[in-house]
Formats: C-alpha cells, sequence, structure tokens
C-alpha cells in the first residue's frame, strides 16, 4: 500500500503525523515548498517528499488531496493520466459540489474519486502548526458516489478512523455543502462582520469575553476563505439571507417595543441551542 498525502499544510501535515503504521502503507507527501518537505522527512512522518506529484502518483493506492479546491481541481486534471488502475482518491475540501463539478470526466476508468472533510482546524496554518492529535474526536465527512466500490469506501472511511475521527458520516454533496455553509462559513462571515467595525478598535474594556467568543475565526486565511464562500456561493448566500431574517426580526421587535415577540425569539432560540448542546455532548 502506497498512501500519498498532497499538501503538507495544517491538514496534510497532521494527517501524516497520523497515518504512520496505516495498512503498513509507505507514506509520501508532495508539497512545493522543499523546507516543508525536508521537515516532514526530518520528522519521520513521510518516508520520502516530492516538489512534484507526477514523480509519485502512478505509485498511490490511495492519495489525500490536502491543497485548496482550486488546486485539488487543477491536480487531478494535471496528473489523472497517470494514476493506476484501482487507486482511490479522496480530498479533504470545504466545499464538494465545486470539486466534483471541476474533475469531471478527467479520471480514468478503474480509478474512483470520495470526497471527504475532517471537521478540524486551528487558527494558524502550515506544516508548522500541524499536530498529531488535530483529528481527536472530531467528526470527518464523506460523500461517495452511487458508482464508488465498497472498497474505496471503506477505505477512506478506515482512514478517517485511524487518524483520530470519532465519527465518520456520510453524506451528499448537496447536503455537505449546504450545511457547511450554515456551521462554518456563516460563521466566519459573522466574525467578520463583527471585526469590520471600528468599534472593536475601542472594545478592549468593555467586553467580558462575549466578543472575543464570537470573534474567533476572525483571524482569518483571506484567500483561502474567499476562495471558499466563492465556490459555495449559492448556498453561503442562501445562509446569509437567513441569518438577515432573523437579525430583522430581532430589530423589529426591538424598534416597536414588541417585549412578547422578542422574549419568543430568545426563547426559542435558547431552546435550540440547549437541543443541540444535549445532542453534541454525547
Amino acid at each position: 500500500m502506497v498512501v500519498t498525502v498532497v499538501g503538507l499544510g495544517l491538514i496534510g501535515g497532521s494527517m501524516v503525523r497520523r497515518l504512520r503504521g496505516f495498512m503498513d502503507a509507505k507514506i509520501y507527501g508532495v508539497d512545493i515548498d522543499t523546507e516543508t518537505l525536508r521537515l516532514a522527512e526530518s520528522d519521520g512522518v513521510i518516508d520520502k517528499g516530492y516538489i512534484d506529484g507526477k514523480s509519485i502518483v502512478g505509485e498511490s493506492d490511495l492519495i489525500i488531496l490536502c491543497l485548496y479546491p482550486e488546486k485539488n481541481v487543477e491536480f487531478v486534471r494535471e496528473n489523472a493520466h497517470l494514476l493506476k488502475k484501482d487507486a482511490v482518491l479522496t480530498d479533504v475540501s470545504g466545499v464538494k459540489g465545486y470539486v466534483l463539478k471541476g474533475i469531471e470526466g478527467y479520471l480514468p476508468d478503474g480509478v474512483e474519486f470520495i470526497g471527504g472533510h475532517p471537521m478540524a482546524g486551528r487558527e494558524t496554518g502550515g506544516y508548522k502548526s500541524s499536530t498529531d492529535t488535530l483529528f481527536d474526536g472530531a467528526s470527518y465527512l464523506i460523500t461517495p458516489a452511487k458508482d464508488n466500490s465498497a472498497r474505496a469506501v471503506s477505505l477512506v472511511r478506515s482512514m478517517a478512523e485511524y487518524i483520530g475521527c470519532r465519527h465518520v458520516v456520510t453524506t451528499s454533496p448537496e447536503e455537505h455543502d449546504a450545511m457547511i455553509a450554515y456551521t462554518s462559513q456563516l460563521m466566519h462571515v459573522v466574525a467578520v462582520a463583527l471585526c469590520d467595525n471600528p468599534l472593536l478598535e475601542r472594545s478592549a474594556s468593555f467586553s467580558a469575553g462575549s466578543l472575543r467568543d464570537c470573534t474567533r475565526v476572525a483571524l482569518i486565511n483571506a484567500d483561502m476563505w474567499s476562495e471558499l464562500f466563492l465556490e459555495n456561493k449559492d448556498a453561503l448566500c442562501d445562509r446569509i439571507d437567513e441569518f438577515k431574517e432573523s437579525l430583522d426580526a430581532i430589530k423589529l421587535a426591538t424598534k416597536t417595543g414588541d417585549r412578547e415577540g422578542l422574549k419568543n425569539i430568545l426563547a426559542r432560540a435558547s431552546e435550540r441551542k440547549q437541543k443541540w448542546l444535549s445532542e453534541t455532548v454525547k
């Protein structure tokens, strides 16, 4: 078994740190940064590093694409003709529909792609931020297609469990993108909007912690997140519209002095949050 991880940033670097011993595989890394490859080899988390995927993809049984979605698509398009029969490709992209559409028609017969997305991360990126505990207890989303083989699905699922993920959840690309627009992308939109206000500069002595909590993810990788927003723009714009409706309802109740209406909104939200907490702490 040969496993190749393409892109040794936070996610890819954390993956190779945990993949040692998986199916007794050789672990190879691909990255354009030679210093990253040197560090990964020195750390013993990869057997060898390559700056050009063409050197190794033809020998790989499992290829894990850990670049930005656009670069993942480019990598598949440029290297598809080199892939061996029965190879399995997966990714860690935060959008699924965009990637599937981008690689459609490029994979040769006998090669399978299964979308994946580990629900884990940190505020800082790059190989030096990677850790062997990043995925511990996390969920891992996979989006297999109807024509994916049980063998390929089992391989990706086993990989996700091996690196420490507690729940491997099967969903459709459409549901993935709709839900991630709410649970992840909208959260970054809200945090950025809160920080896109000059009042933030005067707020240090006026917050007991809620502002820090609500703006945690505003320390953002602008290149990556602008790409993710645009690649999932329809779902994200739907979530933003829903959020605006809620804000408008709160604003209207407040402006008109509708105490009962305001209490109902707050109570309903609190009840939903309590139910969510009881389900997520299991």
